[in-house]
């Protein structure tokens, strides 16, 4: 587990949050927020091995005052689980906007809700429920008051009835998430290391070597700055434009980035 969040709440300071949370796919099938708030205190339990019941857990964490930390001052572990979040209408300009937001999250709360009923898992209604449903997801475990959380977590294709294109979105999710040092890498050897060229005459290989990557990552991560409109794959005389997955590994091509592009819209996550 990686430490998360600073809180002033706690003598150590940090809670932690479970390294497969987001990976996991259940932030998009729970009420997001304070599902990853829960998934902290578990965590933090489970760490630093606190023993107790949910109560006595975060009796011990925020000294009886949790309502901050689950996004409402006074609020409780009775307080109503909130799957939309209002304060997102504030970034939205137009009556209609507004409008669309409402109807999506009234609709996404419908399908969590109904894939939770046809598992047989309650429906939660307060943050304590949440918990509870949680715990009988298999995310985190406690017995005689000692909290354990597994690694990974199981996700929610594990329980519940979920569409091709929904399990195709977790799977692609989750390969994000997994590349994410490797993309990371390979970013800094282009950007640190040959100054943003304006286009490379390599191979997936010679990469691969240069980055200390393994060739399907390197694979990986071209094809999603290919995918982003942030580099093309050239080859020829005169040069056209090729698919990256025809190339074998040893194949050269000229890498042909927009590093303008690429500056202006993306957004690296850090990793320790």
């Amino acid at each position: 587990m990686s430490v998360d969040q600073d809180t002033n709440r706690d003598s150590d300071g940090h809670l932690a949050l479970h390294n497969g949370w987001f990976p996991s796919g259940w932030p998009n099938y729970l009420p997001q927020h304070q599902a990853m708030m829960l998934c902290m205190v578990f965590g933090t339990a489970a760490v630093r091995g606190l023993r107790g019941s949910l109560d006595e857990v975060t009796q011990q964490l925020f000294n009886g005052e949790p309502g901050a930390f689950f996004g409402r001052p006074g609020g409780t572990l009775d307080s109503p689980v909130v799957w939309r979040d209002d304060d997102e209408l504030e970034y939205l300009e137009t009556d209609e906007d507004k409008d669309q937001f409402r109807t999506d999250a009234a609709e996404h709360q419908a399908r969590c809700e109904g894939l939770l009923r046809a598992a047989g898992v309650a429906v939660p209604t307060t943050v304590r429920e949440l918990a509870d449903t949680m715990l009988a997801l298999g995310i985190a475990t406690v017995q005689d008051g000692v909290w354990s959380m597994q690694d990974p977590i199981p996700g929610p294709e594990t329980i519940l009835d979920l569409t091709d294109a929904e399990l195709a979105r977790i799977a692609d999710m989750r390969r994000v998430w997994e590349s994410g040092p490797a993309e990371s890498t390979l970013l800094n050897y282009l950007t640190d290391v040959l100054g943003q060229p304006d286009e490379v005459f390599t191979s997936v290989d010679r990469l691969a070597q240069a980055s200390k990557l393994r060739e399907d990552d390197v694979r990986y991560v071209l094809g999603r700055m290919i995918q982003e409109n942030e580099a093309r794959v050239e080859r020829g005389t005169p040069r056209k434009q090729v698919n990256l997955d025809d190339l074998k590994n040893h194949e050269r091509f000229h890498l042909v980035a927009d590093w303008q592009h690429f500056n202006e819209n993306r957004i690296m996550i850090m990793r320790d």
